[in-house]
């Protein structure tokens, strides 16, 4: 199913909708109605004695008795009145807007080094798609083959540790290849992450709002009103790396790569991730205040869920960032020393030197 995006502003008016929809309710039906009732009366002693009252804020009202309709209906309304909130904190850019980012990513690895036009092979090699180098540029190889020509003719130690450096830069290509492959997954896993916490917290308040409609129609003896929320955000980092996370037309898709030379691909840190996994949660109930904490605990879960999918992407992405150190000189080779003693010498000098001359 296409990502369909929930901007803050609809987050908000979704939970509005919902706060709304429970007052509603809570006024018209005649157990959620008595439960207000008795919850008013109880924050009202609560308040009398100087106890914590359930509802944060409330006082006792100072003219009629908490369980009148007006007291009721403030009392109710100032115990859903954070549900807009409760929403709204879940409020993302669109993840789709930084397609930009990821294609800049794929151009720089394709740049470094052009084979990249790959498909995914039994989950072992990353495969993004319609990438191409930056325009104007060439890859390291190109450069390296076109140097070595114009060194022919060049003999002695700087030159031959010169050489040796350009075969080691090709080399240190595949790696910083896969550093910009590795960098350009952690954003698509990141913003997979987003994309499900954007879905999740919208079904949870369409089911919310749908458990709290079947309730205008209650009647004594009926069932609980019930829906039933699906959150798919446990799956995100696995979808990206097994699955293949298209982003926007023409994105790309990854899939389990391996390291390069002995570098470690973020992929392959991440690939442990497991299968993809979809969680349940119910939301419903015969009365009004049941319904909102089934909606509570799939939020707490969806956080939960979060958390444990940053943790995931961030232990990755230290795990790689050790790698990368632990490989630095080959990734960022260091020059000949050889070439020390005519770093700054003029043509002339040059064709004289016993360590770099041409011939």
């Amino acid at each position: 199913m296409a990502f369909s995006y929930h901007s803050p502003a609809e987050l908000q008016q979704l939970g509005e909708k919902i706060r709304d929809k429970a007052v509603r309710v809570t006024m018209d039906q005649a157990a959620s109605y008595a439960a207000a009732q008795q919850a008013a009366n109880n924050d009202a002693t609560r308040s009398d004695t100087g106890q914590l009252p359930q509802v944060q804020g409330y006082t006792t009202p100072a003219q009629g008795r908490p369980d009148d309709e007006g007291n009721l209906r403030a009392y109710v309304g100032q115990a859903y009145a954070e549900i807009p909130a409760m929403f709204a904190v879940f409020g993302l850019p669109n993840p789709d807007d930084s397609r930009p980012m990821l294609d800049a990513l794929y151009s720089v690895a394709a740049t470094v080094e052009v084979d990249l036009q790959l498909t995914s092979r039994d989950n072992k090699i990353a495969a993004p798609s319609a990438v191409s180098p930056i325009s104007g540029t060439a890859s390291v190889g190109e450069v390296v083959d076109l140097i070595g020509g114009h060194m022919k003719e060049w003999t002695g130690d700087a030159a031959l540790a010169f050489e040796l450096y350009l075969k080691n830069n090709v080399r240190a290509a595949a790696l910083h290849r896969e550093i910009a492959l590795s960098l350009a997954l952690s954003l698509e896993a990141q913003l997979e992450i987003n994309r499900r916490i954007n879905t999740d917290i919208w079904e949870i308040g369409q089911k919310t709002y749908k458990a709290l409609d079947g309730l205008d129609a209650w009647c004594p003896g009926a069932n609980a009103s019930k829906s039933v929320a699906l959150l798919t955000i446990s799956g995100a980092i696995a979808a990206v790396i097994f699955t293949g996370a298209t982003a926007g037309a023409g994105g790309a898709a990854f899939a389990a790569a391996v390291g390069v030379e002995g570098l470690q691909s973020l992929a392959t840190t991440l690939s442990n991730t497991g299968p993809l996994q979809n969680k349940k949660v119910d939301i419903g109930g015969l009365t009004v205040p049941p319904i909102i904490t089934g909606m509570q605990n799939a939020m707490t879960e969806l956080t939960k869920s979060i958390d444990a999918q940053q943790q995931e992407l961030a232990s990755g992405l230290t795990t790689f960032t050790q790698d990368v150190h632990a490989n630095w000189n080959r990734i960022l080779v260091p020059g000949p020393r050889e070439m020390n003693d005519v770093r700054n010498a003029d043509g002339a000098s040059l064709k004289t030197s016993d360590s770099f001359r041409v011939r």
